[in-house]
């Protein structure tokens, strides 16, 4: 008996993650896209937290290698480059001139996410509709042309996953209480890569390959 309701708890909690609140907003303005044909580019080191750096490197490497293939280079794979690994966003023309002079390279790719708010577990259990919160992560990809020393592309997302309450009635197995709250959530880590997920879509969608 305790193992079929142990089975239809998980198969219910497996059905209904699939109701999270999340919405992913692109809050830059329109832009066009890049042209991956041509040039040398570098990719900075990500400005983000560590639990998910190694993730949102890969799959940024990834995509940029999709389009770029052997013209794509990740700075910490790079020798001799006269630069520091902290390139803030929406650098000035001298910035992107001193870029050039540091590096050599043609375009330069620079990826920061923020978590901006983490208040929910992936699942959470209420007991009284007074508790409430959200996650909420940003992911900003901007790409320069360190030749003209022009920010060519610029796209800022951010996720958000709200606390939804979920009609079902559970009684858990150490007690006979009713908890008639469930809620289920996307951890900003996942918004994270979420995010980034999107900007990448928009990014392939506009640009020349």
């Amino acid at each position: 008996m305790k193992n079929d309701k142990l089975f239809f708890f998980i198969f219910t909690i497996l059905a209904l993650t699939s109701c999270s609140s999340k919405t992913y907003m692109f809050t830059s303005g329109p832009r066009s896209g890049v042209d991956f044909t041509s040039g040398k580019w570098l990719m900075n080191e990500l400005d983000c937290p560590k639990k998910s750096k190694d993730k949102l490197t890969e799959e940024s490497l990834t995509f940029f290698k999709k389009n770029l293939g052997e013209r794509l280079f990740y700075i910490n794979d790079v020798n001799g480059l006269l630069v520091t690994r902290k390139i803030p966003l929406n650098p000035s023309k001298t910035k992107l001139k001193e870029l050039k002079d540091g590096t050599g390279f043609d375009f330069f790719i620079n990826i920061s996410t923020k978590k901006n708010k983490s208040d929910l577990f992936a699942i959470e259990l209420y007991q009284t509709d007074n508790e409430i919160g959200k996650n909420e992560a940003s992911v900003l990809v901007e790409i320069y042309d360190l030749n003209s020393q022009e920010i060519i592309y610029s796209q800022n997302v951010v996720g958000v996953a709200r606390k939804t309450k979920n009609e079902s009635v559970w009684a858990t197995e150490k007690s006979d209480k009713l908890i008639d709250n469930i809620d289920f959530y996307k951890t900003s880590n996942k918004l994270m890569a979420g995010a980034l997920k999107k900007i990448f879509k928009d990014l392939d969608k506009r640009s020349v390959k």
